[in-house]
């Protein structure tokens, strides 16, 4: 049976205070946190989606970037990247939509960060941002494969050449950093996380007709079903802070991919789809359970972003059960909705627009959309 983490122990971690990335001292807390400006309201049932694009698009820095607040003087690759598919999802693509500047802007800022990385890394941003405390040091790279990938068919034709070279860049990153048994993050408050994300960018590269090893792509599904014990019904949480949400997310995301598989793939032999009929039939019930969805007792980046491979999982399934979770995802996200319509984090992923990103992300899925 899984060993499980003391969640004593998680919350430790994910409380430590946050030094400045450049070492200079410890970041002042964030009084918003304790009595913030724009409080939520318990009696809200449907979430606002026009306040949190406005403030996402009045946030995001002139060449392109978002940090974690208004014109944020420390811009990080995956924050931007997370708010580039949030528009993407909205309909601003990179050629339509009222704001599609903004994300040609964004494409521009995440292409640079991957040409300028040093070739013998993963990263393709600095060391000492929140995501990277939180979730790993190359998660940058692996939200921006799928940012680019989404993107690239949506380009002004100009722009696609560069954004495929960019995209190729990240790819080949994200397969030098998979280890033997599939994953790509150890390090980091809750890695697993990571790891998915890098699945969702080899993935959603390959749908964009980027050449990706598919042993590879097959590895890391694999890795992230087993997160879920079959024989016991619980999830394997060592590498997710102790807490089963980021576990079950990571898992359905990767079975509902399998299971959507074309014929002939490596995805679709037969012990890997035993295994995501296994995840779909044992794991996915259990994502309506209150206990699990408050995922570390308060919402976080990770929930958010745990809420976001679900809804992208929960698309693949039969109508009427993603009608019934998505009504009750959209009924948790409104309750918590700040007044300016933003999103929060309450624990270790604070920033507003990491948590809002994904927030819109989760908001636009629908229905029969294939997960990333």
């Amino acid at each position: 049976m899984p060993r499980r983490t003391p969640i004593v122990f998680a919350a430790a971690l994910c409380f430590l205070p946050l030094v400045a990335a450049s070492g200079t001292g410890v970041v002042a807390p964030d009084r918003r946190l304790a009595d913030p400006e724009s409080p939520t309201s318990a009696n809200r049932t449907e979430p606002d989606v026009d306040r949190p694009l406005a403030w996402m698009i009045a946030a995001q820095n002139s060449d392109g970037s978002w940090g974690a607040d208004v014109h944020s003087q420390s811009p990080d690759v995956a924050t931007t990247s997370l708010a580039g598919i949030a528009l993407l999802r909205l309909g601003h693509t990179g050629s339509r939509g009222e704001f599609q500047a903004n994300t040609r802007r964004a494409v521009e800022y995440v292409m640079a960060a991957a040409e300028r990385a040093p070739a013998d890394q993963v990263a393709v941003q600095d060391p000492g941002t929140l995501p990277q405390r939180k979730l790993g040091r190359n998660i940058d790279t692996y939200v921006a494969a799928q940012f680019l990938s989404e993107a690239l068919p949506t380009l002004p034709r100009g722009m696609r050449g560069r954004a495929e070279a960019a995209l190729a860049n990240c790819v080949r990153r994200i397969e030098r950093a998979q280890a033997a048994d599939g994953s790509f993050a150890k390090d980091g408050w809750a890695p697993l996380l990571s790891s998915a994300f890098a699945a969702n960018g080899l993935h959603a590269a390959a749908s964009a007709g980027v050449a990706v090893d598919a042993k590879k792509l097959a590895r890391a599904d694999e890795n992230l079903m087993n997160k879920y014990d079959r024989r016991s019904g619980s999830f394997d949480n060592r590498e997710s802070a102790g807490v089963d949400l980021y576990a079950a997310a990571a898992s359905v995301v990767a079975a509902a991919r399998v299971q959507e598989a074309k014929p002939g793939s490596q995805l679709a032999e037969p012990e890997m789809q035993r295994m995501a009929q296994a995840v779909s039939k044992g794991a996915s019930p259990q994502l309506s359970n209150e206990r699990l969805l408050r995922g570390f007792g308060s919402y976080g980046g990770e929930e958010h972003v745990s809420y976001m491979l679900v809804a992208e999982a929960k698309a693949t399934a039969p109508g009427e059960e993603f009608a019934a979770w998505s009504k009750q995802m959209r009924v948790r996200l409104a309750q918590i909705q700040r007044e300016d319509g933003t999103w929060r984090g309450d624990h270790c992923i604070t920033s507003t627009t990491f948590c809002t990103a994904a927030s819109l992300i989760t908001l636009a899925v629908r229905p029969h959309a294939r997960p990333s």
